[in-house]
Order: C-alpha cells, then sequence, then structure tokens
C-alpha cells in the first residue's frame, strides 16, 4: 500500500508537470534576445506543455498546442533603427545607453501591455508566465494579477536591475558590472568607478522604467497596483545567458540559474554554395559578422573598404554578412544578406570569427573553438570583448579608431599565432563540461518550479531584507555607537583619574609644605 501511495504521488507529479499551461510574454522584436529563449519554448512544448506565446517571431508553420499572439506589424524592429549615427549620438555611454534601451521597451510596454488580444488572457488559467527582463518590468504584473508563479529570461549577463530580486550578490569589489569593461582583479579606481556606476544604474532604472512601468500597468488595468520592486521580489527564478567559464567565477543564488549556449542547435546542411565556398578554402575561412542588430551596410564606405582591401591581400577565404549591394569584390571574399552564422562557424574550415562581440556570437565561437578579433559597438558587448582578451582567445580593435593596419595586423596575429587556438581550444572544452546541455538545465528547472508550486524555497531571505540590514549598517552602527561610548568611557575615566592623581599630589604637597 505505502508503495503504490508513493507511485500514485508521482505520477500525479508528472503528469501535472508535463501537463502544464505555460504563458510567455516575449513580445520584444528583437531577434538576438529570442534566439536565446525560442529552444525553451520548443523543448517544453515537445514535453507535452501547452504554450501560449507573445513574440514577433512566430513559428514558420502553426504548432498544435502551442498558440501565438503575433506582434511583428506592430513592434518595430531594431535592425531598421541602429546604424553608426545612432550609435554614437545614442549610445555613446551606459546613461544614454539605458536611457535609450528604456525608452525603448517602455514604448513597447504601452504597445503590448493593453492591447485587447493579450488582456484577454487574463480570463484564462496558467500554471507558469515566463518573462524577459531587459528595460521595463511591466509585464510582471499579468502573473501578478493571475495569481501565478513566474520565471524571467536574460539574454546577456546579468544586469544591474536584476539582482535584488533574487538576493544574487553582485558585490562591486571584485565583480565587475554590465556596463564596464574591466578584469575581476580592478585597481582602486576602476573599484571606485564599478561601485558608483553600479549603484547609480540601479537608482536610475528605478526612477525612469520601474516607476514608468507602475504608472503604464496602472492606467491599463485601471486600478491600483503595488509598486514594480514589490512584485519583483515574487520571481521564482531567473535563468541568465552566461557561463562561468567565459564571463566570471561569482557566487549564485540557487534561484539564478546559468544556460548560456543554450541557443546552440545541431550542425544543419550548408546552403550548397556556402557549403562549396567553405569546402574549397585550402588556406581556410575568416567570417565576418555584426548580427542582427547592426546594419554592415550602414558603416562609412570608406572604412568598408578598408575591410574589403584587407581581405584582398589574405590567402584566407572570406564570408561577409551584408545587407546591401557590394562594388569591387575581392575574390576570395563571399557576401550574403543573411547567414546561417552558427553552422557556418561549425565548419572545420573556419578558422577566424571577425564580430561586434554580442553575446551569442561570443558563445558561439567559443562552443565550436574559434579565435576572434573583438570589434565591439555598444552595451555589453565591450564587456563581453573584454572577456574574450582576458581569456586571450582573441583581439579588441577599437572600432572609433579603426585603421587599415591595425586591422589587418590583428586578423594576421590571430590566424599566424597559435596561442589563440590554443587557448580557446581549452575554453571550449571548459565551456562544454556540464553535467547536463544548458536545454537541459533550462527545462529541468522550468518544471521544477512548476511542480514546487513557484519554488518559493529557492528564494534567499536577503530577498526581503531593508537595504540597511542587508549591509548590515545597524549592526555596524550599534557596535560603533557602542565603540565610540566605550572609548568615550576609557578617555574621561582615564582623565578623571589622572585629574585625581594630581589632585592628591598637590594636596601631599600642600600638607607637606604646611608641616614645615
Amino acid at each position: 500500500m505505502h508503495v503504490f501511495l508513493i507511485l500514485l504521488s508521482a505520477l500525479l507529479s508528472i503528469s501535472l508537470c508535463r501537463g502544464a499551461r505555460i504563458l510567455a510574454l516575449l513580445p520584444e522584436n528583437c531577434r538576438s534576445h529570442y534566439i536565446v529563449m525560442e529552444p525553451l519554448l520548443l523543448e517544453l512544448h515537445n514535453r507535452g506543455h501547452h504554450l501560449t506565446v507573445v513574440t514577433s517571431f512566430p513559428q514558420k508553420e502553426p504548432l498544435e498546442n502551442f498558440t501565438e499572439i503575433d506582434f511583428s506589424s506592430q513592434l518595430p524592429a531594431p535592425t531598421n533603427q541602429f546604424n553608426l549615427e545612432i550609435i554614437r549620438r545614442r549610445l555613446s555611454n551606459m546613461y544614454v545607453t539605458a536611457s535609450f534601451e528604456i525608452e525603448f521597451n517602455l514604448a513597447m510596454c504601452h504597445e503590448v501591455l493593453g492591447n485587447e488580444r493579450v488582456l484577454k488572457l487574463l480570463e484564462e488559467r496558467f500554471d507558469l508566465v515566463i518573462l524577459e527582463i531587459f528595460a521595463a518590468d511591466c509585464f510582471t504584473y499579468y502573473p501578478y494579477k493571475m495569481k501565478v508563479p513566474f520565471i524571467n529570461f536574460i539574454s546577456s549577463t546579468v544586469l544591474p536591475w536584476a539582482t535584488e530580486r533574487t538576493g544574487l550578490p553582485d558585490n562591486p569589489s571584485y565583480i565587475p558590472n554590465y556596463f564596464v569593461s574591466y578584469r575581476p582583479d580592478m585597481t582602486f579606481f576602476q573599484r571606485t568607478f564599478n561601485t558608483v556606476s553600479l549603484y547609480f544604474m540601479k537608482i536610475f532604472y528605478k526612477y525612469e522604467s520601474e516607476f514608468s512601468s507602475w504608472r503604464i500597468a496602472e492606467d491599463v488595468f485601471d486600478e491600483k497596483l503595488p509598486p514594480m520592486d514589490e512584485i519583483n521580489r515574487q520571481t521564482s527564478l531567473i535563468f541568465v545567458n552566461s557561463h562561468f567559464t567565459l564571463s566570471q567565477s561569482r557566487p549564485f543564488t540557487p534561484n539564478v540559474i546559468e544556460v548560456g549556449g543554450i541557443h546552440i542547435k545541431d550542425v544543419q546542411p550548408l546552403p550548397k554554395d556556402i557549403k562549396d565556398f567553405l569546402d574549397g578554402a585550402n588556406e581556410g575561412v575568416i567570417l565576418m559578422s555584426f548580427g542582427s542588430l547592426v546594419l554592415f551596410s550602414s558603416l562609412p564606405p570608406e572604412m568598408i573598404r578598408m575591410f574589403l582591401d584587407v581581405f584582398g591581400t589574405l590567402p584566407q577565404r572570406v564570408i561577409l554578412k551584408y545587407e546591401d549591394e557590394l562594388l569591387d569584390v575581392p575574390p576570395n571574399v563571399m557576401y550574403k544578406k543573411w547567414l546561417p552564422q552558427a553552422d557556418i562557424i561549425a565548419h572545420p574550415n573556419v578558422r577566424l570569427l571577425i564580430t561586434h562581440c554580442g553575446i551569442a556570437s561570443i558563445t558561439e565561437a567559443v562552443y565550436y573553438s574559434k579565435p576572434m578579433v573583438a570589434i565591439p559597438l555598444f552595451a555589453d558587448q565591450y564587456k563581453n570583448a573584454w572577456d574574450v582578451v582576458n581569456r586571450e582567445v582573441g583581439i579588441l580593435l577599437d572600432f572609433n579608431n579603426l585603421s587599415q593596419r591595425d586591422f589587418s595586423q590583428a586578423v594576421k596575429a590571430v590566424l599566424d599565432n597559435p596561442r589563440y587556438s590554443e587557448n580557446m581550444r581549452r575554453l571550449s572544452k571548459q565551456f562544454q563540461d556540464r553535467p547536463m546541455t544548458p536545454l537541459q538545465t533550462a527545462v529541468y528547472w522550468t518544471e521544477y518550479v512548476i511542480r514546487h508550486q513557484g519554488a518559493p524555497h529557492l528564494r534567499p531571505a536577503s530577498v526581503n531584507l531593508p537595504f540597511y540590514q542587508y549591509l548590515l549598517l545597524d549592526i555596524i552602527a550599534v557596535i560603533g555607537v557602542s565603540l565610540i561610548f566605550v572609548l568615550g568611557f576609557l578617555y574621561y575615566s582615564i582623565r578623571l583619574t589622572l585629574k585625581l592623581q594630581k589632585f592628591v599630589v598637590y594636596r601631599r604637597r600642600s600638607n607637606k609644605n604646611k608641616n614645615e
């Protein structure tokens, strides 16, 4: 009987988990973000869960029990807004970068949060909600109103405003924040700037994004709602698109899980023209791509010409992602408006990746063991590039001061110096050496949260501690005041003792003089 009850309980747990109804609110029209989260959604669907997905990237063919609400025609694609002028004017430092991203995401909140198709979801029953942490948290009010647990995805390394909600330590003495490009062993001035910038960005996000999202949600739902930080503290779990082998070793609480590499799939067959081009490269192949956000064709013509002139001097073949028509292309260069990047990087003849250092591109290069020339443009790309340099698997170039000589030397150095390839092979082995794949890890923890009704036991007590208690400021104050009191008491006691001693000596002398 006891064994029967155990088996029945296990079967009920499995059936409840496998038949879960999951809502994914991931409308941002940014392909580099969605490719990180999409594999988890599809795998959950394959395991028998029923998914409703708010997205700007619908599946090419409809799937059973996979309902999509498509916003691709209503939300502007950032690909069409990112060119060199935008980068220099609106993404020049951490403050303007965060402002731009928050403005972009708040516009998305206005468009999606009160949309009739999305509001109808409140009438349905869900077991879990999946959200993204980026630059606005307005969608967290949906799981709050539905009274269901929610998990978050971060498509990059940890953002400064994602730590308090999970109790994740982000000690600036040795953990460089998202917006700086430092090594963990920082100098005094670097630690100072890291600390100031970390807390500045936290406060900036609170006032610019959280308060705005809160007001938008109250307007949409036409009711008084709790502050955003109160809702965020109910987060069950966060998946982070990073791995300690590439970024850095740092403490993670049980409710923060690294899944760097989750978007990497089995290698697919290449288009015939690309395959023939790669297969016939006896001296190897160089891949150059600046990702899906930045239009390579928007770069200055003289810079594009400089790249082509350098490529023309190399014995290697070069494949380039370029969105327009190119003139006077060297015979060893192939360009395409779109490339199956990961499948190309996986080809054995590819020897070098020239990249803008988006986290997906960096991860693919590490997974397939290809050294890099890093040319970051904005945001976390600088930090990603320094991770490449710190691991000695590539060379960093400054986009704003890029000369033909520097570019040519960097490319030849990475190709000719075996140190970069050897370091990358070592890093790739470390990156892949895990008990489960990133996707298996994400699926396990997602179903864990469902099985345990939000898994509140994963949440550290520090999540609900006031700032002064978390930093022990009250304890330090009590000890400090007590120490001052003790020192003051000792000081006045010693001073009084010395005065008494002086008085006694004086009286003795006075009495002695009277007797004489």
